[in-house]
């Protein structure tokens, strides 16, 4: 986790800030309370659309251990005491109250990491906890108040960096179908898109949301074959079988997630029938942190021509060179200077973008390898990051 702290001229904004909202720097500081609502509801907003809140939602907040560990117990006896009371549902803005009231916080959201967060000789904090505090104080960007930490990068390592942040792009679309269909254990997600190096940054994009809605690291586990060399599908079940039998995949999905990756030339149908929701149901009583998903990857229609609507979650393609994408592209690019110490201004990241999307004229290789030519970052690699996934 990267640690940052405020530069001497940024501590001069936020305590400029904090003054106006009356916000005290002591451990009873209104400040606390107002940042864990903002995190708890951006949390909220990766598990359901919905106003009311389930019970197996406020279980999934409790589990995915966004809270601190004295609150998380808070939080349990709150969805005991639910239950006790027969209540399924509650409105958010009910559960916001219970956290005002109980003082409840989230992780991170410590009265020592608002100390360090107000005085510059003070330990680094997590950055996304910096960045938690600006927003609730009203900063609209963190790297203004931030002081970049001088660290040295070794040229090899800068397309990582760069990976790290074009895995950041938005994917509105696609991330809703993710968000709605989280908890949907029986569906997998049909990708749509018959362009590798597009599909490829959106899947990568989705790990990294998984990741974020239940803060555990993902898996991915490829199985496939050749036009050449086809396993059947029950060679494909005894593969997986021998790599995870029940007994050690329970006990992966406490850690992390699992995403089963199936490329072409097989017949979604089948593989949906014969091995997925078999597998699907060897898991139907047992409840872990971790989710498993399937990610279907067709190249030809024909493989897909007998799947009904209902059996998958198909994600339309996604283009990221187009005019209504610039916001995101701009904010890509700020996320990706900061990751590689040359940090660009709002203005430089919005001529940035209208150049980009000029140049790459509705083509994602070119978009790409444009990002590459500008942030001057080796592209020796590229193919194996960005035409194939994992």
């Amino acid at each position: 986790m990267v640690k940052i702290k405020a530069s001497k001229e940024g501590i001069e904004e936020i305590n400029k800030k904090r003054e106006e909202e009356g916000w005290t720097t002591d451990q009873n500081s209104e400040a606390l309370i107002i940042t864990s609502q903002q995190e708890f509801k951006k949390a909220v907003d990766k598990i359901t659309d919905d106003t009311p809140l389930t019970i197996e939602n406020i279980e999934t907040l409790a589990t995915n251990k966004i809270f601190t560990s004295e609150s998380t117990n808070l939080v349990w006896e709150y969805i005991n005491e639910l239950k006790n009371n027969s209540l399924r549902k509650i409105d958010s803005e009910y559960f916001v109250k219970f956290i005002k009231s109980k003082e409840i916080h989230t992780k991170g959201i410590t009265y020592r990491n608002w100390k360090n967060f107000l005085h510059k000789e003070r330990k680094p904090i997590d950055k996304d906890v910096f960045i938690a505090f600006c927003e609730a104080l009203g900063i609209e960007n963190w790297r203004d108040v931030a002081e970049l930490p001088p660290i040295e990068r070794e040229s090899n390592n800068q397309p990582n960096l760069l990976k790290e942040g074009l895995s950041s792009f938005n994917h509105k679309t696609q991330i809703k179908l993710l968000k709605t269909n989280f908890s949907n254990r029986n569906k997998p997600f049909l990708v749509a898109n018959t362009c590798k190096y597009s599909r490829t940054w959106m899947l990568r994009r989705l790990e990294l949301e998984i990741e974020n809605i239940n803060r555990l690291k993902c898996k991915p586990f490829f199985l496939s074959g050749s036009r050449h060399s086809l396993p059947s599908i029950n060679e494909l079940s005894s593969r997986f079988e021998r790599q995870y039998p029940r007994t050690r995949l329970v006990e992966s999905l406490k850690r992390e997630n699992l995403l089963i990756v199936i490329d072409d030339p097989y017949d979604c149908k089948e593989i949906i029938s014969n091995f997925w929701l078999p597998l699907v149901e060897k898991l139907t009583k047992t409840k872990t942190p971790g989710r498993m998903f399937m990610f279907l990857l067709p190249n030809n229609q024909a493989n897909v021509q007998q799947i009904e609507s209902t059996q998958i979650i198909e994600l339309p393609p996604a283009n990221p060179f187009e005019e209504k994408d610039k916001e995101d592209i701009v904010n890509v690019l700020l996320e990706i200077g900061a990751k590689m110490l040359k940090p660009l201004s709002q203005n430089d990241a919005e001529r940035i973008a209208d150049s980009l999307i000029q140049k790459s004229n509705g083509d994602t290789l070119k978009l790409l390898q444009e990002i590459y030519n500008h942030f001057k970052c080796r592209q020796t690699k590229f193919a194996d990051i960005w035409q194939r996934y994992p």
